[in-house]
């Protein structure tokens, strides 16, 4: 018996999904950011109590690239371009929210953001795979087939 992960179609369509839920995360945590909204209003004040400078720029510039990126990501447009523009973003995000580690909420912040680092490298690395529109090439050396 084949376990299901170490079938073709597994290896084929595990990275859709997950590119997929990363592009969701994004978009899920940019509705929070919609310009004029009462959520929007709690972001700036947030960012701004955390030394963010011009956070109401800062906000807005989020929330585009979350849009923009996380769309991007879900169908698969220059996939390997937003998820290395979404991992400098939760760089960011890291830094800035999570960077006192001995308060319990900041470290899981911290935490939480290099975890969504990590799976954001192997998208940056391989790209969107299959159900694409538009794709970045592979690294050197790397073929659709070895992936």
């Amino acid at each position: 018996m084949t376990l299901p992960h170490l079938t073709r179609p597994y290896e084929q369509w595990a990275p859709v999904v997950a590119r997929v839920l990363f592009g969701a995360l994004f978009l899920y945590s940019a509705f929070y950011k919609i310009p004029g909204t009462e959520t929007f209003a709690g972001q700036v004040e947030m960012s701004a109590a955390v030394g963010i400078p011009f956070a109401m720029i800062a906000v807005t510039l989020a929330f585009i690239v979350e849009v923009g990126a996380g769309i991007a990501l879900i169908v698969g447009y220059n996939s390997r371009t937003a998820a290395a523009v979404l991992i400098v973003f939760t760089a960011l995000i890291a830094v800035f929210f999570g960077r006192d580690l001995s308060d319990q909420m900041q470290m899981m912040t911290f935490f939480s953001c290099l975890q969504i680092i990590a799976g954001l490298l192997y998208v940056s690395v391989y790209g969107a795979q299959k159900a694409a529109v538009g794709t970045c090439p592979l690294p050197h050396g790397l073929s659709k087939t070895s992936v």
